[in-house]
Parts: structure tokens; C-alpha cells; sequence
């Protein structure tokens, strides 16, 4: 992580004590106007985008409302959403924390509210549910729905707060210690990079290092942002259920970054299957969507492929392993405990060297 990103982790510590020290009726609206400052301050073009759709989306909904056109405004304004973002990540030079989470939280809105789902939101309620400093860096993807509902429910409460803050203590550790140091470090000690072995295998190996160094980090990071959540009072959506222990590739994206893959299966999966009769079509739009999320560029275009050819073999295995096996996996269920995992582990972390060797016979 950055240090623009701890920067803002710090702030949202301070943000707890906002919450609670403001009248209880005030209080996420001055967490919001605090992280509208402390984003100025740290990432302005970040600020600004964030301001933007934070504040334009329900106005834009609300005039949808009024006028009756429901699918033009939805359509357009999910593009210029959509064209916004693009544009700022393709822009060199520009400091960008935590615009995705916020424009898929935006789309979100917009989605949920062209079904039917959602009224309008309101101008405040929508800066405060955008504006919610804790999950700017990390996420999660959390919904409207669920967040507003928080909000009604909340009250002071020790155990949720003390609970929080062990959360975010333990979260600190696994992102700064575990993945941001000891792990890291050891990819370096072990000299991966350096050793005399086929470029194929230092690639192989350092990213079986990179991959459980990222999962210490990033939800090392998402647990410090849903403790400090808690600390606030509310209680957000989890991004990750143990996703080392799933035993077929399937299972592990149920497990990873939840809310974005569960975004991914609402917005771009349901609706591109059912326009297309295709399941193949939606996941691979879905996967696609997943891959551009972290960066755009060819690498994670190939690397969209990869997972979604990876997919595809899993369900192939699980169908024609059904008939002559119990249970939900593809292994005896001892054996796929270590197996399982392990499998997945090999598959991602080939993703890097085999994308590496096309590219390289492409150059």
C-alpha cells in the first residue's frame, strides 16, 4: 500500500472520533465532509471525480424520475460513468485512490435504481454512503441498501467498537507486517528473481509469493476498513470468506473480494447472459470486467482468459466427476483439503509466466 493510502487510513481513524464527538444525527455528515477533505488534500483528481458522481448521480435520478425517462438516463448516465472513469485511469500523471470502488458504487446505485430496486436517493444520503472515508482504500463494494440501513440502526455500542478496533489491530498486522513485509521479504531473500532456474519458473514461483502476499495485504487492509467501520457503528458487507481453503477455482472467486465479484455477477453477468442465452458470454464479460478493474492493458486481458479458461475447465471436471463421486468437490474429501487449494494456487499464480511467454513470443 502507498503512502497516499495510509495517509487516508489515518484520516479514517480520526473519523471515528468525528462520529461519535457530532450529534448523532449529524455525525456520517461530517465523516463525509472530513473525507471530502482529507481526499482533497491527499489525491485531488480522486476528490473531484469522487465529488462529481457523488453529487450529479441522484441528481441525475431524480430528474429520471420527473421526466419519465428512466432508460435514457440510466443508459447515459451509466456510460458517462463509465467513459469518466476510463478516462481519468488512462490520464498519466494523475493521483487515483480509491476511484474504482466508488464508480462501481455509483453504477450500483444507478443499476439497482433503473430496476425498480431503489428510489432516488437523496442529495445527503448519497454523499454519505459515497463519502464513507473507512471504505475508500480498500473497499468493500458495499450496497446502498445495506449501508442506509446501518445507518438507521446505529448506536453506541462497546462491544461493536472494542470489537472494531481488535478487527482493524489484526488487519494492521496481516497488511503491514505479514504481506507488506515478511512475505514481501521473502520473495527477495529467497532471490526469486536472481536464482539460476528458467525464466518460466522464476515467474512461477514469485507469483505463488505474490499471491498469498496479496491476500495478507488486501484483506489485511478491507479488515482494517470494516474495523474501523465498526468503530463508527456500522456494519459492512465481508470481501473475503476464507478463499485459501476453497477447493476448486469456482469456489475461490466465490471466496475473493466478494463484493466485487458479486457486483460483477449482478450487473454484468445476469444481464449479459440473458441478453446473449450465453453463461460463457456473461463470464467472460464478467472476468473481463474483474481483470480491467486493476489496471488496463493487455496483460489483464490475457489474464481474463486465463481465468475464465480456467473456469470453464473446472465446471468441464466437476460434470464429468459427478456421476462417480459424493459431496461438493472434485477430490476425496481429505485428500481435496490440501489438493483443492493447492490446485487453485498453481493455476492463478501460472497466470504471470504463461501471459509473460505469449507475450514474449508475440514481441
Amino acid at each position: 500500500m502507498n503512502q497516499p493510502a495510509t495517509l487516508l487510513i489515518l484520516f479514517a481513524l480520526a473519523a471515528v472520533a468525528i462520529a461519535w464527538m457530532v450529534p448523532m444525527r449529524w455525525s456520517l455528515d461530517a465523516v463525509a465532509a472530513w473525507c471530502a477533505v482529507a481526499l482533497t488534500t491527499i489525491a485531488p483528481a480522486s476528490a473531484l471525480w469522487l465529488a462529481l458522481t457523488a453529487i450529479l448521480t441522484p441528481l441525475a435520478l431524480t430528474l429520471g424520475e420527473r421526466s419519465g425517462h428512466r432508460n435514457l438516463v440510466a443508459a447515459g448516465w451509466s456510460m458517462a460513468l463509465v467513459a469518466g472513469f476510463v478516462a481519468a485511469r488512462l490520464t498519466p500523471g494523475i493521483g487515483w485512490i480509491g476511484g474504482a470502488f466508488f464508480t462501481l458504487r455509483a453504477l450500483h446505485v444507478v443499476g439497482d435504481w433503473w430496476i425498480g430496486k431503489l428510489p432516488a436517493p437523496s442529495l445527503r444520503a448519497h454523499l454519505r454512503y459515497q463519502l464513507f472515508l473507512p471504505v475508500i482504500v480498500a473497499g468493500p463494494i458495499h450496497r446502498f441498501e445495506t449501508f442506509e440501513r446501518q445507518v438507521r440502526r446505529r448506536r453506541w455500542d462497546p462491544v461493536m467498537f472494542f470489537g472494531g478496533m481488535e478487527r482493524a489491530l489484526i488487519g494492521a498486522f496481516s497488511a503491514f507486517v505479514i504481506g507488506g513485509y515478511l512475505l514481501t521479504r521473502l520473495g527477495k531473500d529467497v532471490g526469486l528473481e536472481t536464482r539460476d532456474w528458467p525464466a518460466f519458473g522464476r515467474d512461477w514461483a514469485g507469483s505463488v509469493v505474490e499471491w498469498i502476499a496479496l491476500y495478507f495485504s488486501f484483506a489485511g487492509f478491507t479488515s482494517i476498513a470494516l474495523g474501523i467501520s465498526l468503530m463508527i457503528g456500522l456494519q459492512l458487507e465481508e470481501n473475503f470468506e476464507r478463499p485459501w481453503a476453497a477447493r476448486n477455482l469456482i469456489q475461490f472467486w466465490m471466496r475473493w473480494h466478494m463484493t466485487l465479484t458479486h457486483w460483477c455477477r449482478d450487473y454484468v453477468f445476469r444481464p449479459v447472459a440473458a441478453a446473449t442465452r450465453s453463461g460463457l458470454a456473461g463470464l467472460a464479460l464478467g472476468i473481463l470486467v474483474i481483470g480491467l478493474w486493476h489496471e488496463f492493458s493487455v496483460y489483464y486481458v490475457l489474464w481474463s482468459v486465463w481465468q475464465v479458461l480456467g473456469v470453464v475447465i473446472t465446471r468441464l471436471a466437476l460434470s464429468s466427476l459427478a456421476p462417480a463421486r459424493s459431496g461438493t468437490t472434485a477430490w476425496p474429501d481429505r485428500l481435496g483439503r490440501v489438493l483443492g487449494p493447492v490446485s487453485v494456487l498453481a493455476w492463478l499464480s501460472l497466470a504471470r509466466p504463461v501471459i509473460n511467454l505469449v507475450q514474449g513470443m508475440g514481441a
